[in-house]
């Protein structure tokens, strides 16, 4: 029965708390706006890309965008097939993707880069002569997947270190708070040049590199409501009863403290994203021809005079995209307060 209660409970409280989300409306629709974009960015390959959805070939259906076939198939004699010289043929069907142009390939038809925007692209060619849409689309899931794997990495190290200080307190936690303060003194930018010229740069390195120098930030949120938590009454009859310690931290204390650092989410996701695209500005970031849109941005500062768009489209992304997780992070944090309920 008390389990019952507890579960009618939680549903409640989780209930009034999407329904103060919900009332808030320019959080509701960024949500919507920026889930979205998410979709469209994880689906890019059915967006953009030089291999069609269905190839009727000779009587046979082939499906390109699921699959990589020989160019022997398709009775060519390059290296991979060229889909759109194979589509170019009065006997041959094909379905292509609204673009069909993927992040890296080069247009050669066109006879100077970067190019502006017309019909066949509609954000132009960068200095290269690639799909700026493309490039914009993919480069979104690029920094999207660093933005929420540096998230989750810190938010498990910042969340167990920041339990562990604020529970045990005394010489533990003010022994711990000095290392940590001298540890996050180390200037991040020296750090990260200093391992991108000995390592490769990629996804994977920056976001442990970035991680181990932002976990800090949710360590003190953490640890500051673990302090003010552990001393509540309902924490000493935990303790009066014989709950061990693991019970105490993960069943009544963490889930209690976790609230702010869900409320400071996606400000901390909008941040990253902020933090690769200048990290690929400086050139510090993924590798070509990885796109990126701070790699875009880089570009239009050296075209700018001659490519607006260069600049442009990346620029007005990158603030669609801050602004729209700023509003749900907005409407996420008036949603988890205590003083509306």
């Amino acid at each position: 029965m008390a389990a019952t209660v507890d579960i009618n409970a939680s549903a409640k409280l989780y209930g009034r708390r999407f329904f103060n989300f919900k009332r808030r409306k320019t959080a509701f629709y960024s949500l919507i706006i920026l889930t979205a974009m998410i979709f469209l960015s994880l689906a890019a390959e059915l967006v953009a890309n030089n291999r069609p959805y269905l190839l009727f070939y000779k009587g046979s259906v082939y499906f390109p965008i699921l699959k990589q076939y020989q160019s022997s198939e398709f009775d060519s004699f390059n290296i991979r097939p060229d889909y759109r010289e194979i589509c170019g043929s009065d006997k041959v069907s094909c379905l292509f993707p609204p673009v069909r142009y993927d992040p890296t390939e080069i247009d050669r038809e066109v006879s100077q880069y970067p190019s502006p925007p017309s019909l066949k692209h509609l954000m132009g060619l960068d200095s290269l002569g690639r799909d700026i849409f493309a490039r914009m689309l993919y480069g979104f899931r690029v920094s999207l997947s660093y933005a929420v794997g540096v998230w989750v990495l810190s938010f498990f190290i910042g969340a167990v270190i920041g339990c562990t200080m604020g529970y045990y307190g005394g010489w533990f936690d003010i022994i711990f708070y000095r290392l940590m303060e001298i540890f996050f003194s180390i200037p991040y930018l020296v750090v990260l040049i200093t391992l991108v010229s000995i390592f490769t740069p990629s996804i994977f390195l920056l976001v442990i590199i970035s991680s181990i120098f932002s976990w800090g930030y949710l360590t003190r949120y953490m640890r500051s409501e673990v302090l003010k938590i552990r001393k509540l009454d309902y924490i000493l009859s935990a303790r009066s009863v014989g709950c061990s310690t693991s019970q105490i931290l993960f069943r009544h204390i963490l889930p209690n403290a976790l609230i702010p650092i869900i409320t400071f989410s996606p400000f901390f996701i909008a941040t990253n994203i902020l933090g690769l695209s200048s990290l690929d500005f400086l050139g510090l970031g993924v590798m070509p021809p990885t796109p990126s849109w701070g790699e875009l941005l880089r570009q239009g500062k050296e075209y700018f005079m001659q490519a607006w768009y260069l600049a442009f489209f990346p620029a007005i992304g990158l603030f669609l995209v801050l602004a729209l997780i700023n509003f749900v992070g907005e409407g996420i944090r008036d949603a988890f307060d205590p003083r509306r309920y």
